[in-house]
């Protein structure tokens, strides 16, 4: 068993990126996902009449996205958090199915952490598409697994695919955890859990006495913080991309809806409607940013940000996508029709990572600490 010592010693602050590099790369993603994902592909890919998840991942390895955020010393453009939270939002936007948010985000962490000198070949692995990972589907909050002799006992539920060759699981013991091993999923029984989403998948693993490729000591949970950080920013930016897209699909619709000889879109109410819906996905992206460049800055802030901007955006995102249907009258109810993906999608996300109240109750904490300390927490670096 390899053992990683020390593995949560601060990062250093991410160089600023060029603006213009971030849109190449917002508009490169959009280009492509608006040709192989548009809404008659997810329909498809739902129905069970295509492969659309592995033909878009083999896609975006080939295009370098799995690779965008990564150091360059792990073959990546080094984009990091900025360039995550661009590649999340619009693979939101169209819904893509896939195991984006745990395998970048596990990618992401390891890359991160000294730990990742040892996990080299996995994160280049990623980059390239030939492996995906799974991760807790509760990371804050998660239930250890037993560790003993470098071997892994217990079940969880993970965020993956059935086909993922690297897991993150918590160890420890007495409810509560001390660390993070690495174990293939396959050397454990996997069972493929249900879920009202179908764009993605959740797999249940019972591990008996399974091999711990690496274990990661966490003694002051800084090292699960990282995890669900990255995960947390990843999901934020998937809500707030498919809830924007979803919005826009609705008053688009609205505009050519007629009630009473005019659109519907022309009634006050429903402007009022269209507004909240608008303004509430613009609040949020806000959060989000701020969330993104504390994570960038290596803010000592930036998991208290990511906490709030994944429960502010997942939140959002229900209530976008829920009201989304009602907007769209009778049809809004149907299976031929888009709201239904995103209001799913949109629940599931709400599940991931951590419970919402957890999450806050985690950033009440968090602040307070902050405050006793005299530190003020919208401050970023030069």
């Amino acid at each position: 068993m390899n053992v990683a010592t020390n593995p949560a010693s601060a990062l250093a602050a991410q160089p600023p990126l060029d603006p213009e590099v971030l849109e190449e790369l917002r508009d490169s993603v959009a280009r492509v996902l608006t040709t192989e994902c548009d809404s008659r592909a997810i329909h498809a890919f739902i129905d069970g009449q295509s492969e659309l998840d592995r033909a878009l991942w083999r896609q975006a390895a080939g295009l370098g996205w799995l690779a965008a955020a990564l150091p360059e010393m792990h073959g990546g453009l080094g984009l990091g958090a900025p360039g995550l939270s661009v590649l999340h939002a619009e693979l939101g936007r169209r819904a893509a199915p896939g195991p984006y948010i745990a395998t970048l985000s596990v990618a992401q962490w390891l890359a991160e952490l000294p730990a990742g000198a040892a996990c080299g070949e996995h994160i280049t692995s990623i980059a390239q598409g030939e492996l995906t990972a799974a991760m807790p589907v509760a990371v804050l909050g998660a239930c250890p697994l037993d560790l003993n002799n470098g071997k892994v006992t217990g079940q969880a539920d993970l965020l993956g695919g059935a086909d993922a060759g690297l897991a993150v699981v918590p160890v420890g013991s007495g409810g509560l955890v001390a660390g993070w091993a690495l174990i293939r999923p396959g050397d454990a029984n996997l069972e493929v859990l249900e879920t009202w989403d179908r764009t993605r998948q959740l797999i249940h693993i019972d591990c008996a006495g399974v091999d711990s490729i690496l274990t990661l000591p966490d003694p002051d949970g800084t090292v699960g913080r990282r995890l669900w950080g990255h995960a947390a920013r990843a999901l934020a930016a998937d809500s707030l991309g498919g809830a924007s897209n979803i919005a826009h699909q609705t008053v688009d619709y609205l505009k050519t809806r007629i009630q009473f000889d005019r659109p519907i879109a022309s009634f006050q109410a429903i402007k009022h409607r269209a507004a909240n819906l608008v303004a509430s996905i613009a609040t949020q992206e806000h959060l989000l940013e701020q969330a993104t460049e504390c994570a960038a800055d290596a803010s000592p802030d930036a998991s208290m940000w990511a906490a709030l901007a994944k429960a502010g955006a997942t939140e959002c995102f229900s209530f976008v996508s829920g009201d989304c249907i009602q907007l769209h009258g009778g049809v809004g109810h149907t299976w031929e029709f888009d709201p239904h993906i995103f209001a799913k999608r949109a629940r599931l996300n709400e599940a991931l990572v951590g419970d919402n109240r957890a999450m806050r109750d985690f950033a009440a904490e968090a602040l307070a600490i902050a405050t006793r300390s005299g530190r003020v927490t919208t401050e970023l670096g030069a």
